[in-house]
C-alpha cells in the first residue's frame, strides 16, 4: 500500500491539472465563470462558492468587488450571493501574499469571529486569490456552514493553482470577445508575420504554438514544454521569458542530463547560490527535466507548491520569486509508471503543457525555415527542383536542427547551385513518411501520417524498430503515433 495522504495529493494534482485545461477550451465567458466555480467546489468538496471579481479600491480603503456567480454543491445558483461574502475575507485575501485563508489554519481562524460570518453560521471558509502576472484579479472564495473542518491548509497550494488558471482563463475568454480572432494577434515581431521571435513558420501548426506561447507568458505558473529533440523546445522558453512579465530579469537554462551536481545547480548553498535564487524574479529552465535525481524532483516539488526553497546550509527557507520552466522529450508519464519519474512533480509542472510541433507536421514551413538558416551562413544557395522536392518529402526525424545541420553543411560547399546528390543520403533515398506514400491529394497531413504509419507496420511485419527505421523517425515517436491513431 502506498502513502494514502500522498496518493490523495496526486489526485487532486490530476484533477487541477485537468481541470485547467478544460478551461482552455472553454470560449463564451459566461459558461467559463460557472465551470470555474462549480469545479473548485467539487475539487474540495464544499458547500458554497462564490466567485468574485475585483474592481478597485474605495476611498475609504476598502474595495468593490461583484459576486459573479455564486452556487451551491448541486451546481444551483444562489440569490443574495453578495450578502453571503465576508468583506474581511477577501480584504485580507486581496491584500496577503498570495497564500490565501483557510479557517482551520491559526491563520485565518478568527474570521470566524467576524460577526457577519457567525450571522450566517457558515463553520468553515476557505479563499484564495486569482492571480495573473502577479494582479489579484479576484477569489476564490468557497465555504461550508455544517463541517466545521471542512478544508485544511493542504487545500490552499492546489486551490491558489486552479485560482491562477482560472484568472487566465477568464482573461483568454474576455480577449476573445473583444476580437473576431480566438486570440489576439501575436505581437509584431522583427522578422516579419511569419515568426515569433527565435521561432520561425506560418503554418496552422505554428500559429497554434504562438497562441500557446502568448496564453502561457500571461501568468507566473511552470509550464512544462513537450516536443521531439530539435524541434525548438530551448527557444519556445525563451518567448515564454521574453514575452512574460519580468523580461528584463535573468534567463537561465539548467541542463538535468549534462552530470555534475544538478540539485546544487538547482537549489545551491549559503555560500554559493543556486539558480532558483540567483535570477530572482526572471526564469530557471530545467532542460530535459525527465533526467533530474529524485531527491530533486522531492525538493523541487516543495518549492513550487510553497513558492520557498530549502538551501543547505541555511536554517530558514528563502522565497522563490522565479518562474519555472521545464522541458522534455521523454514520456514522464512511462517514467512515472517505473518509478523514475514523481507523480506529484509532474502534475504540478503539467498544469500549463506547451506541445512543440516536429518539423515533420508543417512541411510548408520547411522552404522558410531553410532560407532563414541560410542567412546565418553568408551564403546564397539556389535548390534545384529535385533537390527541394527531396527536401519536402523528407520526414526530418531529428527536425529543425537536423535541416540546421543539412543547411550549414551545404552552405559549406561553397557552391551556389545545390543539386540532389549533394543532399544527404538520408534525404536523397526518401526515407520518412512523406516517402513512403506519394499519392496524397486530397488528404490531411494527419489522414497522409497515418497512412504512412499503418504501411510501415505492415511491410515490416508488425516490427516497431524495423517500421521506425524506415520511416527515418525514432522509435519513441513511432510509439506515440501509433497510440494516436490507435492502431496495434
Amino acid at each position: 500500500m502506498g502513502d494514502p495522504s500522498l496518493e490523495r495529493e496526486i489526485l487532486f494534482l490530476r484533477r487541477v491539472r485537468d481541470l485547467s485545461h478544460l478551461l482552455t477550451r472553454e470560449k463564451d465567458l459566461k459558461s467559463l465563470l460557472g465551470l470555474i466555480l462549480d469545479a473548485a467546489i467539487e475539487l474540495i468538496e464544499a458547500e458554497r462558492g462564490f466567485l468574485v471579481r475585483v474592481q478597485g479600491r474605495k476611498p475609504d480603503g476598502g474595495y468593490r468587488f461583484n459576486v459573479e456567480v455564486a452556487r451551491g454543491f448541486d451546481k444551483a445558483s444562489l440569490s443574495g450571493s453578495a450578502s453571503e461574502v465576508s468583506r474581511t475575507v477577501v480584504k485580507r485575501v486581496v491584500e496577503g501574499e498570495g497564500i490565501g485563508l483557510v479557517t482551520t489554519d491559526e491563520g485565518g481562524a478568527d474570521v470566524l469571529d467576524v460577526s457577519s460570518v457567525q450571522a450566517r453560521q457558515v463553520r468553515s471558509i476557505v479563499c484564495v486569490p486569482m492571480q495573473l502576472r502577479g494582479e489579484v484579479k479576484g477569489v476564490l472564495y468557497l465555504d461550508h456552514r455544517f463541517s466545521a473542518g471542512a478544508f485544511t491548509a493542504e487545500d490552499l497550494p492546489l486551490l491558489r493553482t486552479f485560482a491562477d488558471q482560472s484568472a487566465l482563463a477568464i482573461e483568454t475568454a474576455e480577449l476573445r470577445t473583444q476580437s473576431e480572432e480566438p486570440l489576439p494577434e501575436p505581437a509584431p515581431p522583427s522578422e516579419g508575420p511569419e515568426s515569433l521571435g527565435r521561432l520561425i513558420g506560418r503554418s496552422g501548426p505554428m500559429r497554434q504554438l504562438y497562441e500557446e506561447i502568448q496564453r502561457a507568458a500571461r501568468t507566473w505558473d511552470p509550464v512544462l514544454i513537450v516536443g521531439e529533440p530539435g524541434t525548438g523546445k530551448d527557444a519556445v522558453a525563451r518567448e515564454l521569458h521574453e514575452q512574460g512579465s519580468f523580461p528584463e530579469e535573468p534567463y537561465q537554462v539548467v541542463s538535468c542530463s549534462a552530470g555534475g551536481d544538478v540539485h546544487e545547480a538547482i537549489f545551491g548553498s549559503a555560500e554559493r547560490p543556486g539558480a532558483l535564487v540567483r535570477v530572482g524574479r526572471g526564469t530557471v529552465v530545467l532542460d530535459e527535466v525527465a533526467s533530474l535525481p529524485l531527491e530533486t524532483q522531492a525538493a523541487l516539488v516543495h518549492a513550487i507548491q510553497e513558492r520557498r526553497i530549502r538551501v543547505s546550509g541555511e536554517r530558514r527557507e528563502r522565497t522563490l520569486h522565479c518562474r519555472v520552466l521545464a522541458t522534455t522529450s521523454s514520456d514522464l508519464r512511462a517514467q512515472i509508471a517505473t518509478g523514475r519519474f514523481r507523480a506529484e512533480l509532474y502534475y504540478r509542472l503539467d498544469v500549463l503543457r506547451i506541445e512543440v510541433p516536429p518539423l515533420r507536421s508543417r512541411p510548408g514551413d520547411i522552404s522558410l525555415l531553410f532560407d532563414h538558416l541560410l542567412e546565418f551562413t553568408g551564403r546564397r544557395l539556389k535548390l534545384s527542383s529535385r533537390a527541394q522536392r527531396l527536401l519536402l518529402g523528407y520526414s526530418w526525424p531529428g527536425n529543425v536542427r537536423e535541416l540546421d545541420n543539412e543547411v550549414r553543411r551545404l552552405a559549406s560547399f561553397g557552391q551556389p547551385q545545390v543539386s540532389a546528390q549533394q543532399l544527404s543520403p538520408e534525404i536523397r533515398e526518401g526515407r520518412g513518411v512523406a516517402r513512403a506514400r506519394p499519392a496524397v491529394s486530397g488528404q490531411t497531413l494527419e489522414e497522409v501520417e497515418q497512412h504512412m504509419v499503418e504501411a510501415a507496420i505492415r511491410d515490416c511485419k508488425g516490427n516497431k524498430s524495423r517500421a521506425a527505421r524506415q520511416l527515418g523517425i525514432p522509435r519513441t515517436t513511432l510509439y506515440h503515433l501509433l497510440k494516436r491513431y490507435g492502431i496495434k
